[in-house]
């Protein structure tokens, strides 16, 4: 569930990024959103290369290790 949430609010934010920030601002947060959301949709998880990459729990770990430090790599383009 909480992958889900990350991956749908990072893109819905990279949206907003791409409409309401400045086009050269824009472009560089909205790009690493859409990053974040594609490294933490559940459903690129359960494809066959990526599924016998990481555990559940190794998943569960690093969802929250994105969610967590998303906010220091958007921070540099700012």
């Amino acid at each position: 569930m909480l992958g889900w949430l990350i991956c749908i609010g990072s893109f819905l934010g990279a949206l907003a990024a791409q409409m309401d920030l400045p086009r050269h601002l824009g472009e560089t947060i909205s790009t690493g959103l859409f990053v974040a959301s594609f490294f933490s949709c559940p459903a690129l998880w359960r494809l066959y290369p990526l599924s016998d990459f990481l555990n559940g729990k190794q998943r569960a770990a690093a969802c929250i290790a994105l969610m967590l430090a998303l906010p220091l790599v958007l921070v540099g383009p700012a």
